[in-house]
């Protein structure tokens, strides 16, 4: 009993402090208010409590479905809120016209079948097809609906069936509600231990109201029917409370999931738009060359040749770009090297670059750097009014690359921030992330990119700096 009761999320002692919840208001009443240790009247007052216990229940069952979607919990939703709901109106009713009711046991207890056989029905339906109307909503309906039938049966003529026919009535109601729990216990859809628990809930509430039958309590039978009515009002909602607390982390555990998803596919996404930014430019780079080459057949030799060097040293370069860049080592490497190609293709495609060869090796990824410089050329080019500098200016540990232009500068308010990521300028025409990937690659080398101070309106120059000896 304990292994299924603590099944899911919740224990035992939760099912007790409900039951407690639910026991002190009878406590009290039956303390304070004159009459009401009558246990008779006491158990038929207790159910203005116990049947809107079921109702939360119900609405607890129902907050599940709309978190999982699940059709049998929509079911099962409905199904304890008609309970619930028919419950409080057959109290209400009883309270409010005692004698009357007692009179009309007959029309009562029938209404009781007709509902017990729509619960019936609605656990056969639940196993074929899914709900197509709102759970909730709809055991309210039904549960009004029922009461106001209640309410007019008691201007009815009495139906003047005798105590035996009213016991075996109520028998046959307990035995539909015994039949509805077995149907339910094997219904799938739903986790066993939630059936197994609304079964032991339904066979419970039903039994209660076998002993308040007409006829077949004392004042025994009646406190037993009540502790029978709180239980089942506590198993019920606990159950609900339980499954609600699965379903919440579960749903919680999707959210997660789906969080980290996006996050993987926004770094993806990130990596490719870097590696396309390269891409683009070191494509446009090697068209422009060879749009050179093939429509100047006039070309002098040593023009010609230079051209086609720096054409397979970007196609080269383009190549491992496709690659995985996490695969790139440090190398001893002569700049020139690097940066001839670059300024070739950039020459090429009509831009005005001021270099000259500085003999300068360093310890780098060289295409790391070439990405970096080529970026810093286009994002000069962008901006400069006439012409961009490319320099190389080494030191006793380090080794700087000067890129300038002499552009309208970078705004005060936007050098603080200039390598965010998406981050650019009033002007700009790019797409704020290359001046990002040049700083992130440069750092990953162990080095560093600053934008040099400058009066405003006087051009803006970027410095890399690599250093002197391979990071850890």
């Amino acid at each position: 009993m304990r292994r299924w009761l603590d099944r899911g999320t919740g224990d035992g002692r939760t099912v007790l402090a409900l039951v407690l919840v639910l026991t002190v208001p009878l406590l009290i009443l039956g303390w304070l208010v004159p009459g009401a240790r009558d246990l008779d009247r006491a158990a038929l007052s207790y159910e203005l409590l116990v049947y809107p216990s079921v109702l939360v229940a119900g609405l607890l069952f129902y907050v599940c479905w709309r978190m999982s979607g699940n059709p049998t919990t929509a079911w099962l939703a409905a199904g304890v809120t008609v309970v619930g709901a028919q419950g409080v109106g057959l109290a209400a009713v009883h309270l409010a016209q005692p004698t009357s009711f007692a009179a009309h046991a007959g029309w009562m207890t029938g209404i009781d079948l007709a509902v017990q056989a729509l619960v019936v029905a609605g656990t056969v339906l639940a196993a074929r097809r899914p709900l197509r109307v709102d759970p909730f909503l709809a055991g309210l309906l039904v549960g009004a609906v029922v009461t106001a039938l209640r309410a007019a049966a008691l201007d009815l003529p009495s139906l003047g069936l005798s105590g035996t026919a009213l016991k075996g009535l109520a028998v046959l109601l307990f035995v539909g509600q015994a039949c509805a729990a077995l149907l339910l216990t094997r219904l799938s859809g739903s986790p066993g231990w939630v059936r197994l628990r609304i079964g032991l809930a339904s066979v419970t509430l039903g039994f209660s109201q076998l002993l308040l039958a007409p006829g077949l309590f004392d004042d025994l039978e009646a406190a037993v029917a009540t502790v029978l009515r709180i239980g089942g009002a506590a198993v019920l909602i606990h159950t609900a409370l339980t499954l609600l607390q699965v379903k919440t982390r579960r749903y919680g555990s999707t959210v997660r999931s789906l969080h980290q998803r996006m996050e993987h596919l926004e770094a993806d996404a990130r990596v490719n738009r870097e590696r396309l930014h390269e891409i683009g430019a070191t494509v446009a780079g090697i068209a422009n060359v060879s749009q050179i080459l093939h429509t100047n057949p006039a070309l002098p030799d040593d023009r010609r040749r230079h051209l086609e060097r720096a054409m397979e040293a970007e196609a080269t370069r383009l190549q491992r770009l496709m690659d995985d860049r996490r695969t790139a080592r440090f190398e001893q490497t002569d700049l020139d090297a690097v940066l001839e190609p670059l300024v070739t293709a950039h020459r090429a495609r009509g831009r005005r670059v001021a270099w000259a060869p500085s003999q300068v090796k360093a310890l780098c990824r060289p295409d790391d750097v070439a990405e970096v410089v080529n970026i810093l050329l286009e994002n000069a080019a962008q901006h400069a009014r006439t012409a961009c500098t490319l320099e190389v200016d080494p030191s006793a540990d380090a080794v700087e690359i000067r890129v300038g232009d002499d552009g309208p500068g970078v705004p005060a308010d936007l050098a603080a921030s200039i390598f965010d990521w998406g981050r650019r300028g009033p002007s700009s025409t790019g797409q704020g992330i290359g001046l990002h990937i040049a700083h992130r690659l440069m750092v990953e080398q162990g080095g560093d990119l600053r934008l040099e101070p400058a009066p405003p309106g006087q051009g803006a120059t970027f410095v890399a700096v690599l250093p002197g000896e391979v990071p850890e």
